[in-house]
């Protein structure tokens, strides 16, 4: 490990940007920038994550042959976004820079924690890092009401579009697109917001023992979904060049400024909202399931019959599901006028803003 975090170092430092810059579609394709910091972070994790899952295979235990593809796969997504010719291309074109974000913030967050890796991640965690300064920050992190508070739906999707939003007005995206550590920065801030939000999203724990409802969790990724429709439809159908910093028209490949714009807003509107809301039939086929286990553990409860209630007859069951379902009826009916309000302001935005 040490002397592949050697040779590590040296290409990252021999591929920082530093004199000047490619200008050909052959240099371009062929500008990657191993940026220590996060090629080895990343070679870590997918170290600890194998080194737990091998302890899995050596315990006979049942692991998905399908989720250490989907967690490496995940890796792989984040180490080309920082690393690859898209993370210097992302400062020259608006589209690739909505790439970019597609897959720090989505792709590889949904990856990563669509293949349930806590386990293997704990468990491939050498002793003393296990012990010491892992153990520091969660007992750190649990002592923090309001930290806790972070993993809430409403928290999560509020900052996972805030920091979207954030990065769209003109005079931040400005420096963003004009200094390569400001954006790899920012780089690193969308990979936070997406592992907060797919987190929160594929909490493993039920209702029950401390986890989000899965109602709130469908409700924030609904929500998630029709912002960024909005802010990608206004970006699409905008009439006006509004980041001027990703160099003049036309633009690198010769884009025009308007046709480079309109594809990154299309980016959000299409790519990322669709990926959203086919997430929601994985988020509930993880409810069924909870549903399931909250069901067996009703039948194989062995305590006093005072102490949990199991319905024997319809009515009695109506008793039970009644106020969950009218709570969840309450939610859902939100989104229709919340689609409808989207709507008016985006065409009000496109039609009157411009």
């Amino acid at each position: 490990m040490r002397r592949l975090a050697a040779l590590t170092t040296t290409l990252g430092l021999a591929g920082l940007p530093a004199g000047a810059a490619p200008v050909s579609a052959a240099q371009v394709m062929t500008h990657w920038t191993p940026e220590p910091v996060a090629v080895l972070g990343l070679i870590w994790l997918a170290w600890i994550y194998l080194r737990g899952l091998n302890r899995a295979y050596a315990r006979e235990m049942a692991v998905a042959d399908w989720r250490p593809v989907v967690f490496l796969a995940g890796l792989f997504l984040i180490f080309v976004a920082l690393t690859s010719p898209l993370a210097w291309l992302s400062g020259r074109l608006f589209w690739l820079h909505q790439l970019q974000l597609l897959l720090l913030r989505v792709l590889g967050p949904l990856l990563i924690f669509l293949s349930a890796p806590q386990r293997f991640l704990f468990t491939g965690m050498p002793k003393p890092v296990r012990r010491g300064a892992f153990a520091r920050v969660w007992r750190f992190v649990r002592a923090r009401p309001g930290l806790r508070r972070l993993a809430h739906p409403l928290a999560a999707g509020g900052i996972f579009i805030g920091v979207l939003a954030v990065n769209l007005i003109p005079a931040v995206q400005e420096p963003t697109a004009r200094w390569w550590g400001l954006r790899y920065l920012m780089s690193l801030v969308f990979l936070g917001s997406g592992v907060l939000f797919f987190r929160t999203l594929f909490d493993r724990r039920d209702p029950e023992d401390g986890g989000p409802r899965y109602g709130h969790r469908v409700l924030m990724l609904v929500f998630t979904s029709l912002t960024q429709v909005v802010l990608g439809a206004i970006l699409t159908f905008k009439e006006i060049v509004i980041y001027p910093a990703f160099g003049p028209s036309p633009r690198l490949f010769g884009m025009t400024a308007m046709d480079d714009e309109a594809a990154g807003g299309f980016m959000n509107w299409a790519a990322v909202s669709m990926i959203l809301l086919l997430v929601v039939f994985a988020v509930f086929t993880a409810w069924n399931a909870s549903e399931v286990r909250a069901y067996n553990r009703a039948r194989n409860f062995t305590g006093k019959n005072s102490d949990f209630f199991i319905p024997e007859t319809a009515e009695e069951l109506w008793m039970i599901v009644t106020p969950r379902n009218k709570r969840l009826g309450y939610s859902l009916a939100v989104i229709p006028v919340v689609m409808m309000a989207l709507a008016i302001i985006v065409v009000t935005t496109i039609r009157y803003g411009s």
